[in-house]
């Protein structure tokens, strides 16, 4: 299955993981907690784990036409959810 993952600095990891997890859980199946959160988006899914200084995002997706849907859409919501910081997101295959 072909991955996209980023690292991500923010001051922010703990706020953008909930926001994030909820903003989707109404829409999508969610999983979440005070380190990590997974987005169901079937048949992918988004792994984001808080780590020092920031996030670790794992994008799993069945191909590279639906990486290449995702990366763009998780960033966005990301951005959106950290909204007082600026995020440089490089995702890397």
């Amino acid at each position: 299955m072909p991955e996209s993952r980023a690292t991500v600095s923010t001051e922010h990891a703990v706020r953008c993981v909930t926001r994030l997890c909820r903003h989707w859980s109404h829409k999508f199946q969610v999983s979440v907690d005070e380190t990590r959160g997974e987005i169901f988006f079937d048949p992918a899914r988004c792994i984001l784990t808080v780590i020092e200084g920031g996030l670790q995002v794992l994008i799993e997706a069945p191909d590279e036409a639906t990486l290449d849907q995702l990366e763009p859409v998780v960033a966005n919501h990301m951005q959106r959810m950290v909204a007082d910081e600026t995020l440089q997101i490089s995702w890397q295959r």
